[in-house]
């Protein structure tokens, strides 16, 4: 791999957008490598977002992003990147590797979106007006894709057909254990796994459940995907995850990621006053006036189902990155733990019934 200036100043060849001046890398992601690059062009400095996606990318999985994007794009609404062309007229820049056991790398450039980049995907702390406004954001989401028809696919499975893949995938994992204090706590849990895995199964893929919306899903919604300015989330960005599947599962992974909390001693808990405030705002906005509905009160009763479902999301993309790179350990026994003790929190009968009271009066309001 060539050093960063030369591989950035060689990948602006390739477009319209000037000379590099200045670049710094974006230490916040942990699949894709990203820089914000300045340029300058016609003595006109400008900022942009430049992404070199994961090794072993497809390049179907890149035209369904970026057809996605595109869409985003053309309705306004949220507020989302656009991606710059090459000087061959595509949306990405795919460079072949000169070992042929080796796949291509691509490469995309987008608008660098306006705002604050207050939070990560972990303990965010947001206050009532950016929780309120980050629901209005998911629900333009929703709304603008729900005639969507994207180009390319996305391979990952819906998550009916992956949670019995997650099952498999974490035992054959745990055959070849790197010895450390991730390995020893997975294996002593898996038994709890493997049963929240079932139970969640026997709810969500009941078919019954089955004519719930589907749509294109963000799939990554969280705090350090949107970025915010005085209480307002004003743009939304990483789309690489988005796939087919039900909306009430992009709802409830979001509450995972904003709403389940990190400090002891009440990690994975669930702050159900500020679920209340996120679904209301989501509903309230979809209520306005649209081609889809609010969330129904099919998918509000099965919401909780869903969200022990994105916990387990979570935990098979936690086990997925560590067994398969060179990862501090303890610092993703850190995030197996807390998905654990929210499944703990989840299991609790009285939490149980606690949250899907909530939903239901919340989500139905008004």
């Amino acid at each position: 791999m060539m050093e960063p200036e030369q591989e950035l100043r060689t990948i602006l060849s390739h477009y319209h957008l000037g000379e590099l001046v200045d670049y710094e890398k974006d230490t916040r992601g942990y699949v894709n490598t990203s820089f914000a690059i300045h340029t300058l062009l016609d003595g006109k400095k400008s900022r942009y977002f430049l992404r070199r996606y994961k090794p072993g990318i497809q390049e179907h999985e890149l035209q369904f992003e970026h057809s996605l994007v595109n869409h985003l794009v053309a309705r306004k609404a949220p507020p989302v990147a656009r991606i710059h062309r090459t000087r061959q007229g595509k949306t990405y820049l795919r460079v072949d590797s000169q070992q042929p056991d080796q796949p291509p790398t691509f490469y995309a450039i987008f608008d660098f979106l306006p705002g604050e980049d207050r939070y990560t995907w972990i303990n965010s702390k947001c206050n009532e007006p950016e929780v309120r406004s980050s629901a209005q954001v998911l629900a333009q989401f929703h709304q603008a894709v729900s005639d969507l028809k994207p180009e390319g696919l996305r391979v990952e499975p819906n998550i009916v057909e992956m949670l019995p893949q997650v099952e498999q995938a974490t035992q054959q994992y745990l055959q070849n254990p790197k010895g450390t204090i991730f390995d020893r706590y997975l294996a002593e849990h898996l038994g709890m796994f493997q049963a929240s895995i079932s139970k969640t199964l026997a709810v969500i893929a009941d078919p019954a459940h089955q004519d719930m919306l589907k749509l294109v899903i963000h799939c990554d919604f969280h705090p350090g995907n949107l970025k915010f300015q005085n209480g307002d989330a004003i743009g939304l960005f990483d789309f690489d995850w988005s796939k087919i599947d039900f909306r009430c599962f992009d709802f409830a992974l979001a509450c995972f990621y904003f709403f389940s909390d990190w400090d002891e001693p009440q990690d994975g808990c669930l702050l159900l006053d500020s679920i209340r405030m996120f679904l209301e705002s989501y509903q309230e906005t979809l209520k306005k006036g649209g081609v889809i509905p609010p969330l129904t009160e099919a998918e509000l009763r099965i919401l909780p189902a869903m969200i022990e479902a994105s916990c387990l999301y979570i935990i098979n993309w936690t086990v997925v990155d560590y067994y398969s790179k060179d990862v501090d350990a303890q610092e993703y026994f850190i995030y197996l733990k807390h998905c654990f003790e929210l499944l703990k929190w989840l299991n609790d009968s009285a939490n149980q019934m606690a949250l899907s009271e909530l939903v239901l009066t919340a989500g139905q309001c008004g």
